[in-house]
């Protein structure tokens, strides 16, 4: 394969054991790294992602953890590698560290689960926005579609990384990573720094539609989200108290509408 350096992916040495006969291979595998998010001198949480844009999935944790209200309120002092990981040194206004302090979560989080570490129910289970979901037309559902999966660069090389876009009238915005949740926090926060997140448009995700996905959504004040695979009960019923419209299972020309806080456009009764 090729052996040209992309970001986020690592090339390695393998053998391939095919039909009896062996042959030495390389091939390319996504990085996956510890990342430690440390505010104010204090760590929070330790997330393992793909060490890649870590300043976008500060910032998006951070605003969907509720840790700051805005990106202005985040300064990340430096991200610093080591040994065992990655560090992100961030400051935060003084009000918010002490919220945060009194929240003592310590969050142990793995690549399939966005969930881990929180002490009760109450803190897992916390309360959403009322969002409004926007008026989309099928037809650039099925065109994001069609984009999304030329501009999964590491997926690409390595068959291993999930996508979450922001679609509207600019184009995709995508942000890729080892973790599905990651990938959306990523997201989150390069919404943040570019000002597209109050715009009309929609967020598609290359995964299933998890409740913790619908969250991050709602906290960002996204109306819509769109999934290529299944969605969970917990999403859809977190999606309908909310107000977005939940979109899943959108492959080709199909998609399953679950929620119907809008309408889509361009897609008649039988």
């Amino acid at each position: 394969m090729s052996s040209v350096r992309i970001a986020g992916t690592r090339g390695v040495a393998l053998t391939r054991c095919d039909a009896g006969v062996s042959a030495p291979l390389h091939d390319r595998v996504i990085e996956e790294a510890a990342v430690a998010l440390v505010y104010n001198g204090s760590t929070h949480a330790v997330m393992m992602a793909t060490p890649l844009e870590l300043d976008d999935f500060a910032l998006g944790f951070s605003l969907g953890e509720g840790i700051v209200a805005a990106a202005e309120e985040l300064g990340i002092v430096e991200v610093v590698a080591r040994k065992q990981g990655i560090v992100v040194e961030m400051t935060i206004p003084q009000e918010r560290f002490d919220a945060l302090q009194l929240r003592q979560r310590r969050t142990l989080g793995v690549s399939a689960c966005g969930l881990c570490g929180s002490e009760s129910l109450e803190a897992t289970l916390r309360p959403v926005p009322q969002v409004v979901a926007p008026s989309e037309e099928v037809a650039v559902i099925r065109r994001a579609l069609q984009q999304i999966e030329d501009l999964q660069v590491i997926n690409q090389a390595t068959g291993a990384a999930h996508a979450a876009a922001w679609c509207d009238d600019a184009g995709l915005l995508l942000r890729e990573d080892v973790g599905r949740h990651c990938a959306f926090d990523k997201l989150v926060g390069a919404l943040g720094r570019s000002g597209r997140i109050g715009r009309e448009g929609f967020a598609l995700v290359s995964s299933r539609a998890s409740y913790e996905l619908v969250h991050k959504a709602a906290t960002a004040g996204i109306g819509m989200l769109v999934a290529i695979s299944a969605p969970t009960s917990a999403a859809i019923e977190l999606a309908e108290r909310c107000g977005i419209c939940l979109v899943a299972f959108a492959r080709g020309t199909q998609m399953n509408v679950y929620t119907h806080h809008t309408r889509l456009t361009g897609c008649t009764a039988a």
